[in-house]
């Protein structure tokens, strides 16, 4: 007798045969960070979150860099006014020693003008204070004020003044038949008999500090002798100049 097969029975979960179950995977809110670069892994709000926070980070960055730039340039302009200071404190004294008018003499050309032929010359004394620092002076321009009457511009070569130095500086300038009016010819006239001129000096060029093999060039300075009084020099009180460094006439 034959033996009878029987087939197997169908699972009653409706699986074919063989076949594994599929499993589903359950992802809890922890797993998927708040800001993941996967769309739709994280609601609207995270993602508002996200850009808050990237803001933030840009404007400590910011901060940063603006207090950065600023201590940059107050460092700037304290090394700035610490060199300017250091400047000043290297630069010569000058002084007027004397004044003259050679030649003084005027003319009535009309009745309201006067013609005004005279020479002006002014010695001044140029005192190097430093004991290690050497100036040096490139040709200057002098320009030479009497009574407010502009007497006309004379030339200074250039010269080398060592440490703890004194040189005596001579400018000269001529006018010749300048026509002024009659009243300013009578009060200078009047000035000159009783040595009571006052007179104006103001020189510009450039200079030069020497330290040893080092030097500092180029550096535009303007020497001002200003409401110079004739009576005080002939007693010998040599009136100060002021002298001003990265200064242009």
């Amino acid at each position: 007798m034959a033996d009878i097969e029987t087939p197997p029975l169908p699972a009653e979960s409706g699986h074919p045969p063989h076949a594994k179950p599929k499993q589903t995977r359950h992802v809890a809110f922890s797993e998927v960070s708040e800001c993941s670069s996967i769309p739709g892994n994280y609601p609207r709000k995270s993602r508002r979150c996200c850009r808050c926070n990237c803001g933030s980070c840009c404007f400590v960055c910011c901060a940063w860099s603006c207090l950065g730039v600023l201590a940059v340039v107050l460092g700037i302009l304290v090394l700035g006014v610490w060199f300017v200071s250091f400047i000043k404190s290297d630069l010569p004294e000058v002084r007027v020693q004397r004044i003259s008018f050679p030649g003084m003499r005027m003319a009535n050309s009309s009745k309201q003008d006067t013609l005004l032929d005279t020479g002006v010359e002014v010695i001044l004394n140029v005192t190097n204070k430093n004991e290690k620092i050497g100036i040096s002076y490139k040709s200057m321009t002098a320009e030479v004020s009497l009574e407010e009457i502009r007497i006309g511009q004379g030339h200074v070569s250039g010269f080398f003044q060592e440490p703890r130095n004194q040189t005596m500086l001579k400018l000269a300038t001529q006018v010749t038949r300048t026509v002024i009016p009659k009243e300013d010819g009578s009060d200078l006239q009047s000035d000159f008999k009783e040595r009571a001129m006052v007179l104006d000096v103001v020189l510009n060029g450039t200079l030069a500090l020497n330290f040893g093999r080092f030097k500092l060039q180029g550096l535009p300075f303007v020497i001002g002798c200003t409401d110079i009084k004739q009576a005080e020099v002939d007693i010998g009180l040599e009136p100060k100049c002021s002298i001003r460094v990265f200064a242009f006439k």
